[in-house]
């Protein structure tokens, strides 16, 4: 059992044997098609997109950055990421969650050395890529087998689930709309099932595009509702396109060099170690979407490559004062649920969040968005990402049977989904670890010390100690042989 826990170095984690209806180098041979494909991508990565800039700005108490350059680094380096994977994985990247309360609170006491901090969050990429490279994918193998990736991925799914429930009005402690919890709940509920009924019933072209579909749908239910129950409930916030003077239309470009050189050190310290959170959810994600593909992305183009893809991109995030970008989950789910693995599609929708990024019109109407629409479209979303990490323990064939796996897989997921936290400082900066990142280190911490069967020792513990004896060996072996001529010449005489 414990060999296809670790199929990571020749076969990648085991996959089932998938039918794509677009591989990733294959071009939809419709424009139009092509156009409403990667529209959906960008529905898709908006909302959550958006919400990190609106999010660090709120913990700042001032603007760092807008929604615009949030969308412009996401197309941008959604861009860069295909050109070094050489378009090899339908991969999208999107303003990372991680980051945001750090980058938040450290904005007003140290200013743009934030952004130098992120570019060295991209270093620090681009180091474990490099390191995997000369290492190999064992590396990987050894304190990411299938019993951490399988329970992260799952985390990462659950772990945003919340905002699902929350903004499809299923909260009631949680909802603080003008309007009734229950319009909420019945545009949501519209949503999701409008979504779940063109993916599973239509056929053809629309069977491809249930997310758009679905979003569409509920938002017109949206503007039907604001007129027919009365403006004054406020279920559309139009006071985003009643001032156009307000508009955001362009990036919000910042001078990184612009700042106190005595700031860069503690922004460093609160905000690179946080990478390595992310760098594990870049490899669950990469791992899922091969499970979605039936793809080994772990061999090609390689994790080192896309580790290194990654971090060329939000090094450009922090020269141009945005925020760090991530692998998407939800644009994951999209490919999973289409079956359209097509970089072309990714990489056009990559071009159309630039472009939106200078279209304030545009950027209104989504935001003007209801927060239920985007619920109702995230239940799926999310629970599909969950799955994925459910899938990735069955087709690895991990042994629940063993009661090392059980702790592990508790141990993660309790940790990941129950708010742990643990902090400590470090001169004038503040390390935190919760949820994902702590769950992963106790859990890589678990899977190199726990004896892989009963009644057997610590493995890490009994490796130590027959290097040990091995080196103590070799070292009486070479007493030995030194001494041996010695003796010989004494008897010669």
């Amino acid at each position: 059992m414990e060999k296809s826990q670790n199929q990571i170095t020749e076969q990648g984690y085991e996959v089932n044997d998938i039918k794509l209806l677009l591989e990733p180098n294959q071009r939809p041979k419709n424009m139009w098609q092509w156009a409403i494909l990667s529209l959906q991508h960008v529905f898709a990565m908006f909302g959550s997109t958006v919400l990190v800039p609106l999010t660090i700005n709120q913990i700042a108490g001032v603007e760092v950055m807008n929604i615009s350059m949030a969308l412009f680094c996401s197309g941008v380096g959604t861009l860069i990421y295909i050109v070094c994977t050489s378009a090899k994985v339908p991969m999208y990247l999107g303003s990372s969650f991680a980051y945001m309360g750090a980058i938040g609170s450290c904005y007003p006491l140290y200013g743009n050395a934030v952004f130098i901090a992120v570019m060295i969050v991209g270093i620090i990429y681009i180091s474990v890529g490099v390191i995997v490279y000369y290492v190999g994918n064992a590396f990987l193998e050894k304190i990411l087998p299938a019993i951490i990736v399988g329970p992260l991925i799952i985390i990462i799914g659950m772990s945003v689930a919340p905002s699902a429930i929350n903004n499809s009005g299923l909260n009631p402690a949680q909802w603080n709309q003008s309007y009734s919890r229950w319009i909420g709940v019945g545009i949501a509920a519209f949503t999701f099932t409008v979504t779940a009924l063109v993916a599973m019933k239509c056929k053809g072209f629309t069977k491809v595009i249930p997310v758009i579909i679905g979003v569409v749908s509920g938002y017109l239910l949206s503007v039907i509702l604001h007129f027919a129950l009365g403006t004054e409930n406020h279920i559309l916030d139009t006071s985003k396109i009643n001032d156009p003077s307000v508009w955001q239309w362009y990036p919000s470009f910042k001078a990184f060099w612009n700042l106190n050189p005595k700031n860069i050190g503690p922004a460093v310290l609160a905000i690179s170690p946080l990478a390595i959170i992310v760098i594990a959810e870049h490899i669950g994600d990469h791992i899922s979407m091969g499970a979605l593909t039936g793809k080994n992305f772990v061999k090609n183009p390689g994790m080192h490559r896309t580790l290194i893809a990654d971090g060329v991109s939000i090094i450009f995030d922090g020269m141009v004062g945005g925020p760090p970008n991530t692998t998407y989950g939800e644009n994951t789910s999209v490919v999973g649920m289409t079956k359209i693995a097509s970089v072309w599609v990714t990489g056009l929708a990559a071009i159309f969040a630039i472009i939106l990024s200078f279209i304030a019109p545009v950027n209104q109407l989504v935001q003007m968005m209801p927060g239920p629409v985007m619920g109702g479209i995230s239940i799926i979303m999310f629970g599909l990402i969950a799955t994925n990490g459910i899938r990735v323990l069955i087709n690895n064939k991990v042994d629940y049977s063993n009661i090392r796996n059980v702790f592990i897989t508790s141990i993660i997921l309790v940790l990941g989904l129950g708010g742990a936290i643990f902090n400590f400082t470090i001169g004038s900066g503040t390390l935190s670890f919760s949820g994902t990142a702590l769950a992963a280190f106790i859990g890589i911490f678990l899977n190199l010390v726990l004896p892989k069967k009963l009644n057997e020792g610590f493995w890490t513990l009994n490796w130590i100690i027959a290097k040990i004896r091995l080196a103590k060996n070799n070292k009486k072996n070479k007493v030995k042989k030194a001494k041996e001529p010695k003796k010989a010449k004494s008897e010669e005489k």
